[in-house]
């Protein structure tokens, strides 16, 4: 609620509230009944303001609803303004104007929760309920005459009208109590708040207009009654904050909506209840001379017996017995179920239910239009030696160390993959969608740990029962998921033979190359800390072919083998070690660049690569600030190069500006491979241009790449860079480069990446020297 109408809101309470005081101290009828009337004035006002800025604020679903309830709010307040003109005019007859808009909200309300709670009903529940709210309606109604009957003065209501109007009153506004109260149960709706206050103001209208109209013809209605206007007020305002809120919403939770759907079962035996003690005191009591009433109350009491008569016979036994059939046949589909598709030792899906499920996955990735959505991998586990180990103990021991491994592998895998116990000590796992072989090789080393971990079994110590993997996938080994299995058999075979405790996949080269991958990823983590990385540079010529540059290029050996970058480098970025790495990168070439200065050689600038992952690390501009600073290498002395498919990620602007402004000279490496845009190229605080070797290999031969390194060289002349060619292998590409205006060049028709003490030996010259290059 706003703040401005929760303060206004409390400014109006208040004020009912006050003039409710001033209504108790008044002294005179006169004073009592001007501040009585203006007590009920606030008070129904403010229902209505509530109930239509609840009806303002409406979801869809309880417009209507609430719609009803504000025009019921309207129409007494409507109604007290009338009464208070009549007594203005000391007109006060009765029945009176101001009753036709008093008993025309009760009607009204009743109608409005109707139509709200059936239009939330299935169709064929729309009848027994018409049945039930009919005999609840009737039996209150007949309850309410024998009431007036008992407590009303004999020859008061004598006339048809004044009847009609003492007996509207209450009925009214009681029966929509009573249907606000039916319709909870009815749709399944939980008891709120608001319901509940709504629920009150209706009950307290109706009993206040009932001991109003007794009061008013036995002749002891007087002005300022504590109780008649306290009770008004309190029916407005706990109407009014209801309505605001409102909403008539059945239950998510099936098992209380199955508990209200009982419940209504029973409202025809309470209607007949009641309707059963409304005719024994009709009888029993002495009314003689209201045989009018008598035959009303008579007739609804047989009315409501023939309701609920009606809806016993057609509907209670029908729906008992088919809760119960229906709850014995799901419970039997239930059974069958599991037995059919479940193991019964291990709680597992069964080979029948996985085969069926391999089948189906298998389809769909079929008609994936993804490459990584028609992928599925099949993992065949089996625990090595457990025939040995059954026979040994028994099948007590047996079941024990199966149970084991089922709540083993579920587990290790955490969801991530169907599950299932194919036959005896044999599991199978379905993982869809996988992302690399990689990750499949890391999850089945994960399985092979985990069940080869010690098993403490009763009366048997501790044990251990070790399993092999094999892997298949889908499609890359197998066209149907027969094959699948099938390969995958074939490839647990491979794993026994290499000595169990293992796995394999179904094509011994993936085996094989997927075991140095992770052997690899697990050395990388150490890489830094043995000091298996080291440096060589590269240099860069001008057209001339004087050295003008040199990039640095990381380089790692494991037990004398040199790792391809394009390896190691995704690794490093995968698992978030290329940040230390990079570092250690940036901070050897400043103290080699401090290096060469110190011997008194001509440098020029040095190239250093650098990660999209760098770029995204707080501070990062400021750490490789602070490392040149340490080595008293000045920043301009340094090209920072970012490829540009990570460069033109907008994530990174802020960090390239920040070491643009540092001093660092930034370039676009791999220029031509990503997707830039002149919009974003003219963003970067970026000098030159890095033409992937790519489109340089075929430069000679493909008119294309041709056509592609002109286009750059054009592009960067009018954007003021300098552009830079890489891979240059041959005279007949320098020239074509050369001659579009390229300024610098970087291949092995030059130079390979060598250690910087042949970088200074053959392509750098002492600083007394000229400008032309040594050499070779």
């Amino acid at each position: 609620m706003p703040l401005a109408e929760r303060l206004f809101t409390a400014a109006w309470t208040a004020a009912v509230v006050l003039l409710f005081v001033l209504s108790q101290g008044a002294h005179g009828q006169s004073a009592q009944l001007f501040y009585d009337n203006a007590t009920w004035l606030a008070a129904f006002s403010l229902s209505a303001f509530l109930a239509w800025r609840g009806w303002k604020q409406a979801p869809p679903a309880d417009r209507a609803l609430r719609t009803g309830l504000f025009a019921g709010a309207l129409l007494i307040t409507l109604g007290q303004v009338v009464w208070i003109v009549q007594v203005a005019l000391d007109w006060n007859p009765f029945p009176a104007p101001a009753d036709l808009f008093f008993l025309t909200a009760g009607p009204l309300w009743a109608a409005t929760v109707l139509r709200a709670a059936f239009t939330r009903l299935a169709p064929g529940r729309a009848y027994p309920a018409a049945l039930d709210f009919g005999g609840a309606v009737l039996a209150l109604l007949a309850f309410t005459l024998i009431i007036y009957l008992v407590y009303l003065p004999a020859g008061a209501i004598g006339e048809f009208a004044v009847a009609a109007v003492v007996v509207l009153y209450p009925v009214s506004f009681l029966t929509a109590a009573g249907v606000m109260a039916l319709a909870v149960p009815l749709v399944g709706a939980r008891p709120t708040r608001p319901l509940v206050l709504v629920l009150l103001g209706m009950l307290g209208y109706g009993l206040s207009w009932m001991n109003w109209n007794v009061e008013l013809l036995d002749g002891s209605l007087r002005p300022g009654a504590a109780l008649t206007n306290g009770v008004y007020s309190l029916s407005a305002l706990a109407f009014g904050w209801g309505a605001r809120w409102l909403r008539l919403k059945p239950s998510a939770d099936s098992g209380y909506r199955r508990h209200c759907d009982q419940l209504m079962n029973y409202l025809p035996l309470v209607s007949m209840t009641l309707a059963a003690a409304t005719l024994a005191w009709l009888f029993l009591g002495a009314h003689s001379e209201r045989r009018a009433e008598q035959w009303l109350v008579l007739a609804c009491c047989l009315l409501v017996l023939v309701l609920a008569a009606l809806r016993q016979a057609s509907w209670l036994s029908l729906i008992e017995r088919l809760r119960h059939i229906e709850a014995a046949v799901l419970r039997n589909e239930e059974q069958l179920y599991r037995v059919a598709n479940f193991d019964a030792l291990t709680g597992l899906p069964n080979r029948y239910f996985f085969e069926d499920a391999l089948e189906r996955a298998v389809a769909e990735a079929g008609r994936g239009a993804l490459p990584s959505d028609r992928r599925i991998a099949l993992l065949l586990v089996d625990l090595d030696a457990f025939r040995s180990f059954d026979e040994a103990y028994g099948r007590s021991a047996g079941d024990a160390l199966l149970r084991e491994a089922a709540r083993r592998l579920s587990e290790l895998l955490a969801g991530q993959g169907l599950l299932a116990r194919l036959a005896d000590d044999q599991f199978m796992v379905m993982v869809q969608r996988p992302a690399s072989r990689t990750l499949l090789a890391q999850q089945a080393v994960a399985l092979v740990e985990g069940l080869g971990r010690p098993w403490t079994l009763a009366s048997l110590g501790e044990q251990f029962m070790g399993a092999s993997i094999g892997i298949s996938m889908f499609p890359e080994d197998a066209s149907s998921s027969a094959e699948l299995v099938q390969h995958a058999h074939s490839a647990l075979r491979a794993a026994k033979g290499a000595g169990r405790a293992t796995y394999r996949f179904y094509i011994e080269e993936f085996t094989q190359i997927t075991s140095r991958r992770m052997e690899l990823r697990r050395r990388l983590h150490s890489a830094l800390r043995n000091g298996e990385f080291t440096l060589a540079y590269q240099p860069q010529l001008d057209h001339q072919r004087r050295t003008v540059g040199a990039e640095a290029l990381l380089r790692w050996s494991v037990d004398g083998r040199a790792v391809p970058p394009d390896e190691f480098i995704p690794m490093a970025e995968e698992s978030g070690l290329i940040v230390p790495i990079g570092l250690w990168v940036f901070e050897q070439t400043c103290r080699q660049i401090a290096q060469w200065r110190a011997q008194g050689l001509r440098l020029p600038r040095i190239s250093v690569n650098v990660s999209g992952i760098q770029l995204r690390e707080p501070g990062f501009a400021q750490a490789l600030l602070d490392a040149a600073r340490r080595e008293g290498v000045a920043p301009d002395a340094l090209i920072l190069e970012i490829t540009e498919s990570q460069l033109l990620d907008e994530s990174v602007y802020a960090t390239a500006h920040a070491l643009r402004n540092a001093g660092f000279a930034l370039s676009i490496d791999d220029f031509g491979t990503g997707h830039s845009s002149l919009v974003k190229l003219k963003r970067l605080p970026v000098g030159e241009l890095k033409i992937d070797q790519a489109f340089v290999r075929d430069i000679v031969q493909d008119t294309n790449d041709w056509e592609i390194c002109a286009t750059v060289n054009a592009l960067a002349r009018t954007l003021g860079l300098h552009v830079v060619a890489e891979g240059v292998e041959t005279e007949e590409q320098f020239g074509l480069l050369a001659g579009m205006g390229c300024q610098r060049f970087q291949g092995w028709l030059f130079a390979k990446a060598i250690p910087p003490e042949q970088l200074a030996q053959h392509w750098l010259l002492r600083t007394a020297g000229t400008a032309e290059v040594e050499g070779s």
